[in-house]
């Protein structure tokens, strides 16, 4: 066995794993995990003091929607392959730079979101914590789901197959152009839905069908599922809250 994989639980997939590997995997996951949101939440206040107190041209609408499409294809595409490197170094590259760019994405959002929570209840954290509680509620079902085993799965990964991909688009489009109104409510709640069965889908592959030498890719697969799901509940927290 090479030396990458003993340090980083063997090659075995984790269903077939001892009790003992499969528990350090999914410890190093979970940390790992947490590591990713942090540097996502770094970057995103990074980002957002540098769209308040830098040049203006971060606020124009097409310069900001390229900055935002990077940043969601950019996490996707450079830290998903990255991360699968047998390349330690490669992976560690990938985590970071993939996690960054997800809170170079979500930064305008969460600067917007900030804007109305202050303005309707006078606590501008207030709509960023409701997306995050109801986040970690939906994680810890999801959680407490696949323990009871492997979930068959094959007719969501077709959804996503055909679905994922484009709705990352469409999430920085219609932020920057919106759709209003009733057919505005359907696709964030649509968005939701889509990004919620994304989250489920990784989750049922790190719990049940990765190998032990993945952690680090397992651990951005998750968070930048979470991420997403978060977008994706917090702008429809904000158009209902817009409604009232």
């Amino acid at each position: 066995m090479s030396n990458f994989a003993e340090t980083n639980y063997g090659t075995m997939p984790i269903a077939q794993a001892a009790e003992s590997a499969r528990a350090e995997f999914l410890r190093a996951v979970g940390i790992k995990t947490m590591g990713s949101l942090l540097i996502t939440a770094l970057a995103a206040v990074g980002m957002m003091a540098a769209i308040l107190n830098g040049p203006a041209i971060l606020t124009h609408r097409w310069v900001s929607l390229g900055i935002m499409l990077g940043g969601i294809y950019g996490a996707q595409f450079i830290g998903n392959s990255m991360t699968r490197s047998a390349n330690p170094g490669t992976q560690t590259g990938g985590f970071v730079v993939g996690s960054a760019l997800s809170g170079i994405a979500i930064s305008y959002v969460l600067l917007q979101a900030a804007a109305l929570s202050a303005g309707v209840f006078g606590n501008p954290y207030n709509l960023i914590l409701q997306a995050g509680a109801l986040v970690g509620m939906t994680l810890l079902g999801m959680v407490m789901y696949l323990m009871t085993g492997p979930k068959e799965l094959s007719m969501l990964r077709a959804g996503l197959s055909v679905l994922f991909l484009p709705m990352l688009g469409l999430m920085a489009i219609t932020w920057f152009f919106p759709v209003g109104g009733v057919m505005g409510l359907v696709f964030s709640a649509i968005f939701v839905l889509v990004s919620a069965g994304g989250l489920l889908y990784s989750l049922n592959n790190v719990m049940h069908q990765m190998s032990t030498n993945q952690a680090t890719a397992a651990a951005f697969m998750i968070s930048s599922g979470i991420v997403i799901l978060f977008w994706n509940i917090l702008v429809l927290l904000m158009r209902l809250t817009s409604r009232d």
